[in-house]
């Protein structure tokens, strides 16, 4: 039965990362307009050229056939809007920055919304308690931009303490990684939090306290082991978007990344740029909600494939 399941998985994620490629070749060539067409026109035999030089002249059908079997090689060919480089190296060059960042923001994001969800349940009769949690329902909603103008104003130009743009040193991480979190903390604690006062309707919580356990070991293992699983699979989609970059703190602190790169693409009509960076983030997308589906038997033993 394990065996079929990670099959199932294996082959399904394939078959979206397929359906995602296909769509999004096909959707860049149903817009109207050309990665040649710029304000200023070019003449129609040099533009002829160049379209034949990329295979654009072809038949549809025949670009599509030669971006399945290079994008199956995994060379993903030259770009247009950057002569002389492919789209392999863009990936190559921008790929470290918005990792880095990603993870960095993954594992401060995870931490923070763990101890401050357990935070705010022991102390949820308080108004402390009520106070934040109406708190984390505004910052889910506070757009990152102005996060990340906010945190520069205070930080970088009153206080002169944390470098406002650019990764030249490790202090240049903390500001992007606190503004590409904050609204996923926010938005995760308040879930889990959630799923915590839903545990408190439960028969083997009342077991528990009927049974005089420590509430120290009521909260470890009955109230936060069983508060993952949802805790877990939002995690999925906010993992893939931090590490694959956010345009909006890339752009607010001069990170040269893969989300700043990606709505670039999109504005020069980079089709081979903006196909690549799809890739990747749909391959991340899917690996990640995989694996998080591969643990769910791990975190609740009740779970069985």
């Amino acid at each position: 039965m394990k065996t079929k399941f990670f099959l199932s998985k294996i082959i399904s994620s394939l078959l979206v990362i397929f359906i995602v490629v296909s769509s999004t070749f096909l959707l860049l060539r149903v817009l109207p307009g050309g990665p040649f067409d710029t304000e200023k026109r070019l003449p129609p035999r040099v533009k002829e050229n160049i379209e034949k030089k990329y295979k654009l002249d072809e038949p549809l059908y025949n670009q599509y056939i030669h971006y399945i079997k290079t994008t199956s090689s995994l060379e993903l060919g030259p770009s247009y809007f950057y002569p002389g480089k492919s789209v392999n190296e863009i990936i190559r060059k921008t790929m470290p920055y918005s990792i880095k960042i990603g993870i960095l923001s993954l594992i401060f994001t995870i931490f923070s919304s763990i101890v401050l969800a357990k935070f705010i349940y022991n102390k949820r009769n308080s108004l402390f308690s009520k106070i934040m949690s109406n708190f984390l329902y505004l910052s889910v909603g506070i757009p990152t931009f102005l996060i990340g103008a906010l945190l520069i104003m205070f930080f970088s130009v009153k206080l002169k303490i944390l470098p406002a743009a650019l990764l030249e040193s490790p202090l240049g991480y903390i500001l992007p990684v606190i503004t590409l979190s904050i609204p996923s903390i926010s938005f995760l604690t308040k879930l889990m939090l959630e799923s915590m006062n839903e545990i408190q309707n439960t028969l083997y919580y009342r077991n528990a306290i009927l049974n005089n356990i420590k509430p120290k070991l009521i909260l470890k293992f009955y109230i936060l082991k069983n508060s993952l699983i949802p805790f877990v699979t939002a995690i999925g989609p906010i993992s893939a978007f931090m590490i694959t970059g956010s345009f909006v703190v890339e752009s607010i602190f001069s990170i040269p990344g893969m989300g700043k790169m990606f709505i670039l693409s999109i504005i020069n009509r980079d089709y081979p740029i903006v196909c690549g960076l799809t890739i990747v983030y749909t391959t991340v997308l899917v690996t990640i909600n995989m694996l998080i589906d591969f643990t769910y038997p791990i975190i609740d033993k009740r779970i069985k494939y």
